[in-house]
């Protein structure tokens, strides 16, 4: 099979590349910051690595919610099973003892708390001891964020009818 290239006229040349230009343009256009006045904002190498850790730091906070409404769920339980408690405490443990300098402070109380929890579920801990962590853990949680559009305020998310009788 061969490619006849003698067909091709520099009209055409021009045009195909004169659209592939175009489309790049529409591209940069989209996908280009812009700051508060509207003003397209250079990326520079800081930007960018600001911008990857603030990514890096919202997906992690996002990682601490789920976990934290987990948490809450297995203590919202009268007795929690402790297998369950055990292996979630592990789970939580083990994916969030690494991670970003922005988030360390909530990724500590968390596995605190989830090491609280998996003592009280083995009688080891008190539900009040278990709860306090929790709520330490969501404060540390929604210092991180504030207010979320994706998921529920973690201030909501605490267990204030849960008292140790």
């Amino acid at each position: 099979m061969e490619l006849d290239l003698t067909r091709i006229t520099w009209p055409v040349v021009a045009a195909v590349l004169l659209a592939i230009l175009i489309g790049f343009g529409l591209l940069g256009a989209a996908v280009t910051p812009v700051d508060a006045q509207g003003e397209p904002v250079l990326l520079t190498a800081q930007r960018w690595t600001a911008a990857r850790l603030a990514r890096q730091a919202k997906a992690e906070t996002e990682a601490l919610v789920q976990d934290a409404a987990e948490l809450r769920r297995l203590l919202e339980r009268e007795h929690p099973d402790p297998i369950e408690a055990m292996l979630l405490a592990q789970r939580i443990y083990a994916e969030h003892r690494t991670g970003s300098t922005a988030t360390v402070a909530a990724r500590q109380a968390l596995i605190a708390a989830a090491e609280v929890t998996a003592r009280y579920a083995v009688g080891a801990a008190t539900r009040q001891d278990a709860i306090d962590a929790y709520h330490a853990a969501m404060a540390s949680i929604e210092a991180l964020s504030p207010e979320s559009p994706v998921t529920p305020s973690p201030s909501r998310q605490h267990l204030p009818h849960l008292q140790s009788p």
